[in-house]
């Protein structure tokens, strides 16, 4: 009985797939009628007729996909998929049409009903992106099964470079008529700007839009091996986004040209001028530089006599951050003045920015955290720290490393972000430490004597602070001795003279006063065993 099931199991998954194949044939067939039917209807039917299309298509194409992700043999899919590349390449036949009647009625109309028209073409582009993704989408598929496309393929190739080109056009062209109510916004009375605002507003949503549908078909073009550095020269210009495609090399080249083009037909033209703009650019800049030193004094008093009490990095970053400003703002407006345009200056920064960033991620790194020392001021210079186990004086403090100058006068220079994070111990930074010392003494000694000797050299020590106050306590019974901790306070300078002065002193008085300081003892028994010596 269980045979026979399993195999009416395997004789019943064929047969689902048959259907299901059967299904999508019989869904394309459909959509071929409803083309028909669209492209027979009035004008007033012919949107909610594509809408109701694309939304069955939509579906049949994710049942499509599918399937060919399945490998399967059967040859009725390889019509559908050459099916949907006639029913696709149909839509953007009937909506280039459309597009082309919009725009001359466009073109006739003022007003309202002009601004009507172009809402309704741009609408239109955006509907041919999603046809033009999907017609890109059915070659992929077509090419999955090994079917011959090549000739669409060629024609979507020359459908896409004329279309990027219209784009190209129409953003450039807009683009212009933006600038011109730009340039009249500035001497109109207040009435008209509101109008010449809402027209900027218009022109935006414009360029925007067809930016978005010149995108989609560079990503298009770019998958199929069509050239597209000038597209993408043309979008980092206009919208100033900094992507992948910034980083390719052909486009930055591209820039660069322009640039340098643009930099020569200006030398060209104000040649007469250029020596006096020179010699203003060269005084800005001495001024400049003689500005950022007395800004730099300025800045430099103030935080040093500030009731904040900045510490050494603070100061210095407060003095290099003016400094800094005011040599950048100067050099910007020298540029400005020998005619440079600081727009595309200011992206090429942002352009070599990222690189750089990208490049010295680990300088960056110690950056922050120096940012982050700065600001919470762990230590400054002068302390003696312990960091990133090495112990020593801070000699000097940036936004990148410290130097530390150890006890045995080494210097080392240590990364910023080594230091932050790990433990910091900042040993001088309070005015009062506590030193911690261990005496032991022998089991057969006065516990008091001890302890009232010990008392006496801390009392009698003018290095010892009254408060808080010091403590000699027995500690521990030893195996070898009777340990106290003996615990003095005192000024942070006087911690290592203290401690050695106290332990000599604590060997003497211990000899004067017969007091023994013992070493690690055992006692050792030895047994003899009694069988041997019967034996002998």
């Amino acid at each position: 009985m269980r045979v026979i099931f399993s195999c009416f199991l395997l004789l019943l998954i064929p047969l689902s797939a048959h259907a299901t194949i059967d299904k999508l044939v019989s869904n394309q067939e459909r959509l071929n009628s409803d083309l028909v039917t669209l492209t027979q209807a009035h004008e007033s039917e012919q949107s909610f007729l594509e809408d109701v299309l694309r939304r069955k298509n939509e579906a049949l194409r994710a049942q499509l996909s599918r399937e060919v992700s399945l490998n399967t043999e059967d040859k009725r899919i390889d019509q559908v998929v050459l099916a949907q590349i006639i029913l696709i390449e149909s839509l953007i036949d009937l909506s280039n049409g459309k597009v082309e009647t919009m725009v001359k009625q466009a073109r006739s109309s003022k007003g309202d009903e002009k601004i009507k028209f172009e809402l309704e073409v741009q609408k239109r582009i955006g509907i041919m992106d999603t046809y033009y993704e999907q017609l890109s989408a059915s070659f992929q598929l077509a090419n999955a099964r090994g079917l011959d496309a090549g000739k669409s393929a060629d024609n979507l190739k020359h459908a896409l470079v004329a279309r990027s080109e219209f784009l190209s056009n129409a953003i450039l062209y807009v683009d212009s008529n933006k600038k011109e109510i730009e340039r009249r916004i500035s001497y109109v009375s207040e009435a008209e700007k509101e109008t010449l605002n809402q027209e900027i507003i218009r022109f935006n949503e414009r360029i925007a839009m067809m930016v978005i549908s010149l995108q989609t078909s560079v990503a298009i073009m770019a998958s199929m091996g069509v050239e597209t550095t000038d597209y993408k020269q043309l979008l980092l210009a206009t919208t100033g986004d900094i992507n992948a495609d910034v980083l390719d090399m052909d486009v930055a080249l591209g820039l660069f040209e322009e640039w340098l083009v643009s930099f020569k037909a200006w030398a060209f033209e104000n040649t007469p001028s250029m020596f006096l703009k020179l010699c203003l650019f060269l005084a800005i800049l001495y001024a400049t530089k003689a500005l950022a030193k007395i800004v730099s004094k300025g800045v430099k008093k103030s935080v040093k006599h500030s009731k904040m009490d900045f510490s050494v990095l603070m100061q210095e970053f407060f003095v290099s951050v003016a400094s800094k400003a005011v040599i950048f703002i100067g050099l910007l407006v020298a540029l400005s003045q020998i005619g440079i345009e600081l727009a595309p200056l200011l992206t090429g920064f942002g352009v070599a920015g990222v690189i750089i960033g990208f490049a010295l991620q680990d300088t960056l790194s110690n950056f922050a955290s120096g940012l982050m020392i700065l600001i919470y001021r762990p230590y400054d210079v002068g302390d003696m720290v312990k960091v990133a186990g090495i112990q020593g004086t801070v000699k000097n403090m940036s936004l990148v490393s410290t130097t530390v100058q150890t006890i045995d006068n080494q210097r080392l220079v240590i990364p910023n972000n080594k230091i932050w994070g790990d433990v910091i111990n900042n040993i001088t930074a309070e005015r009062v430490r506590r030193v911690d010392m261990v005496f032991g003494i022998g089991y057969a000694d006065d516990i008091d004597k001890a302890k009232a000797v010990l008392s006496d050299i801390l009392t009698s020590d003018e290095r010892v602070l009254k408060e808080p106050e010091q403590m000699v306590k027995l500690h521990t019974l030893n195996e070898s001795s009777v340990d106290f901790v003996v615990r003095p306070w005192v000024k942070t300078d006087d911690y290592w003279d203290v401690y050695w002065d106290v332990t000599e002193k604590v060997k003497k008085r211990f000899d004067e006063e017969n007091i023994t300081i013992p070493f690690p003892q055992r006692d050792v028994h030895i047994y003899q065993h009694q069988e041997k010596q019967a034996a002998e």
